[in-house]
């Protein structure tokens, strides 16, 4: 997949079916958007195209950046986001800075000098609340109207709707704030995981037997809430299960304040320092809370690992 990130670099000669959005998160319905761009293009002979920022528009229009507790954190990634849409099959990702110039270009220079020019859109693919131009003035009505004027063929997708809900990244993030791992894992299609370089911890889970490794928790990406999850995690191509912590480790961290992802893995016997892992979060089991001593940790660390493995065997 051709990753063009900057709007100067765009440079594209054969026509494109694109799928436009900020696809926070690459949930079910994105990828319904996405589907129909990639349809469109094998059924038509265009390179299938994915246009989408790489950062996230509210932050940059509330002028707040990753320090501040108000800035929406992200579902996935960057390079998760990434990795995502090239799965999907597409031949080019335009992954832009959302900045002040495409900020306040108006509806109809957004698709003139982008979408039809920049792009050379033969097809457009959009959702049913997808929304473009200074103070997202265009919408899917809109760009029905200059797609017919340019002669594109344009498809808006409707909602997607699991047990009642439209499916949204505002409800991605709900499910993750409340620790509901099952419906998150619905919504996206895939469930919810953090990635990150092994680090030395204090090895609490390696005292019983249980191999454990330190991952710290992302500043950008959400976190649901801490506590003890049942999970599962990939080493070098290989998926163990697994239990993990999101917290502050009360019990033995004097620094409290630090979060961690910390994961006792099953059946598992090496030493996965420095490596790059990902931890698959599927069942959230209890809160943290501290303990009045590491004997009473242990203890717990041992029902949390029977508890996991009783609900694999389900």
């Amino acid at each position: 997949m051709e990753i063009i990130k900057s709007l100067d670099q765009i440079n594209i000669e054969k026509k494109t079916s694109v799928a436009l959005g900020n696809f926070d998160g690459i949930h079910i319905g994105h990828r319904k958007v996405f589907r129909a761009a990639l349809d469109a293009a094998k059924e038509q002979d265009l390179r299938s195209l994915c246009f989408t920022f790489s950062n996230h528009p509210f932050n940059f229009i509330l002028r707040r950046d990753d320090s501040d507790p108000d800035a929406v954190k992200l579902i996935c990634t960057e390079e998760e986001k990434v990795a995502l849409i090239e799965e999907m099959g597409f031949d080019i990702l335009v992954n832009v800075p959302f900045d002040e110039y495409i900020m306040t270009m108006q509806a109809h220079d957004f698709f003139e000098e982008i979408v039809k020019n920049k792009l050379n859109a033969g097809f457009v693919s959009v959702g049913f609340n997808y929304t473009y131009g200074a103070r997202a003035m265009g919408r899917p009505d809109t760009l029905r109207k200059e797609c017919r004027s340019a002669d594109i063929g344009l498809s808006v997708q409707d909602a997607v709707i699991v047990d009642g809900d439209v499916v949204s990244s505002t409800y991605v993030r709900e499910m993750i704030a409340t620790g509901n791992m099952e419906m998150t894992a619905k919504l996206l299609g895939r469930p919810y995981s953090f990635s990150g370089t092994v680090r030395h911890g204090k090895k609490l889970g390696s005292r019983m037997g249980i191999p454990t490794i330190n991952i710290p928790a992302p500043d950008r990406q959400m976190l649901p809430p801490n506590g003890v999850y049942f999970s599962r995690i990939h080493i070098d191509g290989t998926e163990y299960n697994s239990v993990s912590n999101i917290g502050l480790n009360p019990t033995v961290n004097e620094d409290g304040r630090k979060k961690t992802i910390e994961t006792n893995i099953f059946d598992f016997d090496d030493d996965a320092y420095g490596r790059e892992v990902t931890v698959y979060f599927d069942h959230f089991s209890r809160g943290e809370r501290k303990f009045r001593d590491k004997e009473a940790l242990f203890a717990q660390i041992a029902r949390d690992c029977e508890n996991a493995l009783n609900y694999r065997k389900k």
